[in-house]
């Protein structure tokens, strides 16, 4: 991070020569560490050479401290360019992208997020924005040429030769989408968000409605016989016994009771009461014959 002492005095400078392009101050910082770091580097070697190693590590480290400012100034310029030329209404409907004023390496990390960005919202058709290349070097629009062998490597993309042609700053670029719905919360996505809103509101409902006929209805509990609660302790109740059916013997029947075994489970066993067994009536004898004496 830059020190308070070089701080003060962009500020100071850029108040006594206001930036007459986006981003130009940060650009004018970066340049100037990119220098300081070359310098340091060259002396670091020197010092090297010559057998002063201590002085070399010094110098190798403040190249590096060069090099950070130097990224973060680059940085914010990347940042003030890119809000510069790119509408924020335009950005959020994808339509377009302006890559104008920015390094080659940055254009194309803007160019993907700004790709990636049109697959998720299902957007078929966007414009990248180069420029002509005027403020090149050599007149050569470095841009356009690096846009273009990017998207052709890209699957599901093709380029619109006929209008990127016709205007030399510009290249269009056509999208494969599919019928899935879309992802985020943008506006090729609220119809997909709304319709599944509406599906989960109608569930919703439904489950309610037989969830409360569940509830409504009268529900009667089984009637069931609990087992003892202790198996070495049994107990026993009588069985009332079955009518005899129609013609049967009017014999009295014995109980039958039923009682848990000691087994160890809760388990029952049905166990006839011991009957009492009753004396059969004995035939009436007959009285003896009375002997006739017949006296002779």
């Amino acid at each position: 991070m830059p020190t308070i002492t070089s701080s003060v005095i962009y500020a100071v400078y850029d108040y006594l020569f206001p930036p007459t392009e986006p981003g130009k101050q940060w650009r004018d910082r970066a340049s100037a560490e990119a220098a300081l770091r070359t310098k340091a580097q060259q002396d670091a070697q020197t010092a090297w050479k010559n057998g002063q190693r201590e002085a070399s590590k010094k110098l190798n480290l403040e190249a590096k401290e060069h090099y950070r400012e130097m990224e973060h100034y680059n940085s914010k310029a990347e940042q003030a360019i890119f809000a510069h030329y790119n509408n924020a209404a335009n950005t959020a409907q994808l339509q377009q992208v302006d890559l104008h004023g920015l390094f080659v390496s940055e254009a194309l990390v803007r160019a993907r997020a700004h790709l990636e960005a049109c697959r998720k919202a299902r957007v078929s058709r966007t414009t990248f924005i180069t420029g002509r290349g005027n403020r090149s070097i050599d007149g050569v629009a470095k841009i356009k040429a690096a846009v273009q062998d990017w998207l052709k490597e890209e699957e599901g993309v093709t380029v619109d030769e006929s209008e990127t042609e016709k205007n030399p700053g510009i290249v269009v670029a056509v999208i494969e989408v599919d019928s899935t719905p879309p992802e985020g919360d943008g506006d090729a996505a609220w119809p997909w968000k709304a319709g599944e809103t509406v599906a989960w509101a109608v569930m919703g409902t439904v489950k309610s409605l037989f969830a409360l006929a569940s509830t409504a209805a009268p529900q009667s509990a089984p009637l069931a016989i609990e087992p003892p609660k202790s198996a070495s302790t049994p107990k026993e109740f009588e069985v009332p016994p079955s009518p005899a059916p129609p013609g049967a013997f009017n014999q009295k029947l014995p109980p039958v009771k039923a009682a848990a075994n000691d087994d160890g489970d809760d388990d029952w066993e049905v166990v006839a009461a011991p009957v009492a067994r009753q004396a059969r009536p004995r035939p009436a004898t007959k009285a003896p014959r009375a002997k006739t004496v017949v006296a002779k």
